[in-house]
């Protein structure tokens, strides 16, 4: 107990985060098998961590979109701080897709695994990680660190998709995460 008392806040955050990495990255290697027929469409969760945030987790159920109860932005992050970000899809029939939206303008580092594509098409960066169909898993995981400068507002647009089962169609999850940028 001496020892977990002596860490600092930040000691202690960086501690949960890589706790929170293990088990997501151990969800992702589950081996499922793909059933005849799935009708239930994936979960997926956002979490950002950092400075002036501390840990926001926001996921799909039971939401599609995400702001405060007064209509303001959901997460005002602070132009030029380093955000940690996991994001995950979970299905118990399969992963097929994990697609992650956000501005080109963002620079993202640190990005696994490394089988994760990056593009930029038009002014949006896209974080994409596909599930194989003949050696399907129950979750997929994009992990990374993502900094914005000073742009007002935009949106974090997930998705994720199952299999839809050997004989059905694919299954899919939307999350749209309202986000400013140094308007606190």
């Amino acid at each position: 107990m001496t020892v977990i008392s002596n860490f600092s806040r930040p000691h202690a955050i960086h501690i949960a985060y890589a706790i929170l990495l293990v088990s997501l990255f151990t969800l992702a290697g589950c081996a499922t098998t793909i059933p005849e027929t799935d009708s239930v469409p994936p979960e997926i969760r956002l979490t950002i961590s950092g400075g002036g945030i501390g840990s926001q987790a926001m996921s799909n159920p039971p939401r599609d979109n995400w702001t405060a109860p007064d209509g303001s932005q959901y997460l005002d992050l602070d132009p030029g701080v380093s955000y940690n970000f996991v994001f995950s899809v979970s299905d118990q029939g399969g992963v097929a897709r994990a697609h992650l939206r956000m501005p080109d303008w963002g620079e993202v580092t640190d990005l696994a695994p490394d089988d994760v594509r990056e593009t930029v098409s038009g002014v949006s960066r896209i974080l994409e990680l596909r599930g194989d169909r003949s050696n399907p898993t129950t979750g997929l995981v994009i992990t990374g660190k993502v900094s914005f400068p000073g742009n007002p507002s935009f949106e974090f647009q997930a998705e994720g998709d199952d299999f839809g089962g050997r004989a059905g169609r694919t299954n899919q999850t939307f999350m749209n995460v309202n986000t400013a940028v140094g308007l606190r």
